[in-house]
């Protein structure tokens, strides 16, 4: 009897634990959609806190609009007011803008086939989503407080030679700095070319997953930022971390 009651107790758990989930992720998504007058797909969910939301923060979700899948972005409930709620689908948006600014530059410098991704990184209260229409380079007028950093994808075969993307690394450091955001930098991965990390790099806006961490044949990297102090190509090769193993 005893056993019964334990078996029933903890189905009874997982079952209101799953209709918890898709209650917070019902909730989020009614709201996008409200909000921005799309269709959103949900791509998966994050559980926070229900006991303690404040510490650990509540459900998140990653979604992105009906048939847009590199417009990744992630959205929930305030961890401190319930029916308040965030999201980065406008970063998004502004990142796939810059993109297409800088594509061209790119794949002219480190190859037709190089797959990249722009970060943008701001405080929530300095967007919200009647921007969504707003072109980055409007909103930077009056908001410097942005990071902006081109994350590219090198495939090699063994280790790369890092003199001959010197020139590119820097070039497109310049690049960004007439954003005139606060912060910019380039993050350069060198990846076996085997390697598959096309669903690594369409989320790495959200992903916060450093090139250390990622699940494949990483041979070094290059960052640099407007912190670093490079003043020439000669100054991007002593930025190159080589991985361990």
């Amino acid at each position: 009897m005893k056993k019964w009651i334990k078996l029933t107790a903890a189905i009874l758990f997982v079952i209101m634990g799953g209709a918890g989930c898709m209650s917070s992720e019902s909730k989020v998504v009614d709201h996008l959609e409200k909000v921005y007058a799309e269709e959103f797909e949900v791509e998966s969910t994050k559980e926070g806190s229900d006991i303690f939301p404040e510490m650990y923060g509540k459900d998140k979700v990653i979604a992105h609009p009906e048939g847009k899948p590199e417009l990744v972005f992630i959205a929930g409930e305030s961890r401190n007011e319930a029916g308040v709620f965030y999201d980065t689908y406008v970063l998004s948006k502004w990142s796939k803008e810059l993109d297409a600014k800088y594509s061209e530059q790119i794949k002219s410098d480190f190859g037709q086939e190089v797959e990249f991704k722009t970060l943008l990184l701001a405080q929530g209260d300095k967007y919200d989503p009647s921007m969504i229409d707003i072109p980055f380079s409007q909103y930077v007028t009056e908001n410097k407080e942005v990071d902006v950093t081109v994350k590219i994808a090198i495939k090699t075969e063994g280790e790369p030679d890092i003199s001959q993307y010197a020139e590119p690394v820097y070039n497109l450091l310049e690049t960004l700095k007439k954003e005139n955001t606060k912060f910019y930098g380039v993050s350069v991965g060198f990846v076996d070319e085997s390697e598959d990390i096309s669903d690594y790099m369409r989320t790495s806006n959200i992903n916060n997953i450093p090139w250390s961490n990622l699940k494949a044949n990483v041979y070094g990297t290059i960052m640099v930022d407007n912190l670093t102090g490079i003043n020439s190509p000669d100054d991007i090769a002593q930025h190159y971390d080589k991985s361990e193993g």
